[in-house]
């Protein structure tokens, strides 16, 4: 998985939350956290606790759904067989 980075590190910064408390909070590694907030991916451990974490709807907005290569399961655009089904 890809996340915004930019768009992560606003939402770090509007909870006033730094790298080390978003990693201990989620229970990764911070060096999980700076993947993500360079825009690099992330293996699907690291994923799925962000996922959690930040709730569906927030981490639909900041996954980097273009920069994988995929379509949101959420936008609507996906055929009616059930969308792309590797998410």
């Amino acid at each position: 998985m890809k996340v915004k980075g930019k768009d992560l590190q606003r939402l770090l910064e509007k909870h006033g939350l730094t790298a080390a408390d978003f990693a201990r909070d989620i229970e990764i590694d911070v060096s999980e956290v700076d993947k993500m907030l360079s825009g690099a991916a992330v293996g699907e451990r690291t994923a799925r606790k962000f996922i959690y974490y930040v709730g569906p709807i927030e981490a639909d907005r900041l996954i980097d759904w273009a920069g994988m290569g995929k379509k949101s399961p959420f936008s609507g655009d996906n055929d009616k067989k059930g969308g792309n089904g590797d998410v």
